[in-house]
Parts: structure tokens; C-alpha cells; sequence
């Protein structure tokens, strides 16, 4: 990005950068001779000496150097947001293409930033990253990085990414290694274009670079630390774009028959890690059963990906109902709402709460007006269609005492700044769906709380007894009140 230095957008009182002199609205341009080229690279650099210069350019045009004795910590400087960096791919099946019309601007925005990649595990095709970004990526240790291969045949690849050249993955991915970072890898398999011989090869070159190898050309270096396979996303809105066939029930299944014996067979071979990971929406497009727990790695890596949360679901309602908490919700008269595919599962495991405590947790499916009946994952629901869905089922079965929302419908900030902003955009308010309806507006539509879900039924009880207690609660409280870690975290006011 083409920017001098980075903007002091406020000085910690009585730290070390006020007392060298340097005041908000200042830029710091350079450290130790280097020029700053973000909050990544300010972190990095000034961590590398005890004592830092600060070269610092004053509004009125005027420089001076700063000298800190930092010890490789912070200095008390509050840094202005980073502009996100853009895709140059034109991806067959890229689901901003498939966006429909008419919602705010920053959802129309593919996101290619390697820094989104290390921080938050944003996938990156790395499509914008030349060769001096992945030698900056080595430098400065951004390890893990996320990236999109989708193929690893360059004429293939070709294909998928719309970009003549952006083949070669293998090369960029083979940089790294070298430089010792570590990747999580992700293809996203179109039935007729990357499966078969494609899927094959990727598959197998990628293995050939698995993490923490102990002979051959990678002992020493990087590695892959996983690959995770991902079925096509289509919406109804692919006007103007490419035909290519999406994923249906027998493909699903037929599918998940083939590789779940792989998944466990690369697992062993891996000294029992999986390493091959199948998403959650391979089982639930074929109504079949997710494996059990062995079958996902020990972190749960890719959970971010859609790999395991319906298994890591489970496992969590299995101990919750274990515990005298789960008693606490007896008596509660509740909706529980959420995407078309995780329905049947969350109503067996509501169901099982409702013997056991005396609870009335009904669950209903939302059906997806805003992208089209093809997309099914909750995270994908706006707030018209909770609206709607929570209205249907209150005419067919009567009212509720609240109603629950997935929590990945929510966007919320991750604390006071956003690090990753686009440029000429403002944040939405806390608790806001995809279609810019809050929290707040659906609560005053359905006359009852609306409560974000959390990530398991433990979750959900702290949010309802939380909302209980709150006085004047509101969707702005959401970071305040609720869990954060089933909400849709943002980094930047670009990010739905």
C-alpha cells in the first residue's frame, strides 16, 4: 500500500512515546532507519532493539527522531487503522460475486491480506503477495499463513482463479517453507473442475510438504500443516457468471464415502494428527452422521473453516447435560433459530435437553431468502430472514418468552480500535446483522429478547441469565454481556 508511515492516533499519558515528545496526530515514519509500514511491521521492528528511533513527521511538516528505551515492548502509541489489501483473483465460485444487490459496500470487498491471514485465519490466495511481501512474511515470522490453494495444476488453477498468472501456488507456498513458516491450506472442490486427478495431485503435493517431516527436502523447514477439503458455495444470485455445478446430496455422500477411510489413513500416517480435514457441510449436504471426535486434529484446526464445529457441538452438549447447570433451564420457553443444515441437528440435541430438564426449546430452520435456498449455514441468515422465520413459527405454534439468534449472524467489534479498516467506510454498530437490521430492531419487531446463541448450549444459558440481569440491555452491550467467542469478530469495519 502506498502510504508514508502510519498515523499516532493517541499517546498513552505518561508512557514512553509522550515522553519523547510525540503527540497524536503525528506519523511515525521510521524505526531504527526502517521504514513502518503497519501495526504488524511496528510491532516487529520495535521489538528488535532495547532502544528504538523514532522517526516522526508533525503535521506541520516538520521531522524529528525519537529515542526510546523500549526493551522490545510497547512504547504507548495507539496506531490508525490499516487499509485491508484487495483480491486480484476472479475466482469461478468467489461468493462476493455472488452477492446480491443492495447491501452495504463493505460486503462486496475480497478481503487478500496476508496480515488477516496470520492474525485472524483469513484465507489468502496469495494472489497480492510478491515477492518481497513473502520474504516480509519470512523476516518477521507471520507463521502460521492461511492460503486458498484450490489446485495445485497450474493450468487448472488458471481456471478456478481467472487469473493467467497465479498458476504456480506451489512456488509461493515452496518460498515460505523455505523460510520456516508453517501454512494451513484449503481447497474449495467444484464438482467437474478440481475433483478427480486434480484433487488427487493437489492432494498428494501438498502431503509431500506436510509439517514436521524428519527426512526428505522439508526436515528442518515449513510444512502444510493441514489441508481441509470444502464444498462449493453457490447463492441464487450468479447472474452474468460462470455455470459450474454446486455440490447436491448423492455428490455429498458419494463423497464422504471416498475420503472419510483417507482422512483416518493420512492420520495414521501422520503419527495419529489428522491431517486431510473434511468440513462439516460435506456430512450435513448427505444427512450422514459426523465421525467422531478422533476424527478432527487435537486443536481443532480449520474450526474457523467449518471443520469440526458440529462434532466440537456435540462434544460440548454431551458434558453440559452431565453438569447440575443444565438444570437451569427448566421452565425456559424459547426459539432457537438457525441455518436449514444445522437444524435437524441442534433439534435432536434440543430435544435431548428437554427430557432431561423439563425445558420447553423449540427449533425452527431459517430458511435463506436473502442468498437463495442453496445456502444453508446459519452465519449466512440475515435478520429479515430470523424475522421472518421467527414470525412463521410463532403463527404455528405460539409465542416464545425469547427468541435465539447464531451468534456468527452478529458482527461486533474485537476492542476499542478496528486495526483493519476500508478506506472511506465507517463501522457498523455493534449487533448488526448481514442486511443492516440490529439486535435491537428484531427484539421491538418480535416484542420479545432476541439473544445471540453462543457456541453451545452452556453459552446459551450464561446469555439468557446475562440478559436477565441487565438493565436497559441492548445489542450495543453485546461484548459486554455475552460471550465473544461465538460472535462474528471483525477485524476492520470492511468485514461483515
Amino acid at each position: 500500500m502506498a502510504q508514508r508511515g502510519v498515523k499516532v492516533i493517541s499517546v498513552v499519558p505518561g508512557g514512553l512515546a509522550e515522553g519523547a515528545g510525540i503527540r497524536p496526530g503525528d506519523t511515525l515514519l521510521e524505526i531504527n532507519g526502517e521504514k513502518v509500514l503497519d501495526q504488524l511491521n511496528y510491532q516487529f521492528l520495535l521489538s528488535q532493539e532495547d532502544e528504538s528511533a523514532l522517526r516522526i513527521l508533525r503535521a506541520d511538516g516538520t521531522e524529528f527522531t525519537a529515542l526510546v528505551e523500549n526493551g522490545g515492548d510497547g512504547v504507548g502509541l495507539d496506531l490508525a487503522a490499516d487499509e485491508v489489501k484487495v483480491c486480484k483473483q476472479n475466482c469461478v465460485f468467489c461468493f462476493v460475486h455472488q452477492m446480491p444487490k443492495g447491501y452495504r459496500k463493505s460486503l462486496y470487498l475480497k478481503d487478500e491480506d496476508i496480515r488477516l491471514s496470520f492474525l485472524y485465519g483469513h484465507f489468502s490466495t496469495l494472489s497480492s503477495s510478491d515477492g518481497a511481501e513473502l520474504d516480509r512474511i519470512v523476516r518477521e515470522r507471520l507463521s502460521p499463513i492461511h492460503v486458498s490453494v484450490h489446485a495445485t495444476d497450474p493450468e487448472v488453477r488458471v481456471r478456478l482463479v481467472g487469473n493467467p498468472k497465479e498458476g504456480h501456488i506451489l512456488r509461493k507456498i515452496d518460498h515460505l517453507l523455505e523460510g520456516g513458516i508453517d501454512v494451513h491450506t484449503q481447497v474449495v472442490l467444484v464438482p467437474g473442475l478440481n475433483d478427480g486427478w486434480v484433487w488427487q495431485k493437489t492432494l498428494d503435493e501438498l502431503w509431500a510438504r506436510r509439517a514436521f517431516q524428519t527426512e526428505g527436502p522439508w526436515a528442518g523447514k515449513g510444512g502444510v500443516l493441514s489441508l481441509s477439503c470444502v464444498p462449493v458455495g453457490l447463492t441464487a444470485h450468479r447472474e452474468g457468471l460462470p455455470d459450474i455445478p454446486d455440490v447436491d446430496p448423492a455428490y455429498a455422500k458419494a463423497w464422504v464415502a471416498a475420503w472419510t477411510p483417507e482422512v483416518r489413513r493420512r492420520a495414521e500416517a501422520n503419527e495419529g494428527e489428522p491431517w486431510l480435514l473434511l468440513a462439516d457441510e460435506w456430512f450435513t449436504r448427505a444427512a450422514v452422521e459426523v465421525p467422531g471426535r478422533d476424527f478432527y486434529s487435537q486443536s481443532w484446526a480449520q474450526l474457523e473453516n467449518g471443520v469440526g464445529m458440529v462434532r466440537r457441538f456435540l462434544e460440548q452438549t454431551r458434558r453440559f447435560l452431565a453438569t447440575p447447570k443444565a438444570a437451569r433451564f427448566q421452565g425456559r420457553n424459547i426459539l432457537l433459530l438457525t441455518g436449514a443444515s444445522f437444524a435437524p441437528i441442534l433439534a435432536r440435541e434440543a430435544a435431548r435437553l428437554n427430557r432431561k430438564t423439563g425445558a420447553r426449546l423449540r427449533v425452527a430452520g431459517a430458511q435463506n431468502f436473502s442468498f437463495g435456498d442453496t445456502v444453508t449455514v446459519a452465519g449466512l441468515l440475515c435478520g429479515s430472514d430470523l424475522k421472518y422465520a421467527a414470525h412463521a413459527d410463532r403463527e404455528e405454534h405460539g409465542p416464545v418468552d425469547a427468541v435465539v439468534v447464531p451468534s456468527a449472524t452478529l458482527r461486533t467489534h474485537t476492542g476499542p480500535t478496528d486495526q483493519y479498516t476500508l478506506h472511506g467506510q465507517s463501522a457498523k454498530a455493534e449487533g448488526t446483522f448481514l442486511d443492516d437490521m440490529t439486535l435491537d430492531q428484531l427484539a421491538a419487531d418480535l416484542g420479545v429478547p432476541v439473544i445471540p446463541g453462543g457456541e453451545n448450549f452452556s453459552q446459551l444459558l450464561d446469555h439468557l441469565e446475562a440478559a436477565e440481569r441487565a438493565t436497559g440491555f441492548t445489542g450495543k452491550d453485546l461484548t459486554r454481556v455475552f460471550h465473544a467467542s461465538g460472535l462474528n469478530l471483525p477485524q476492520g469495519a470492511y468485514n461483515p
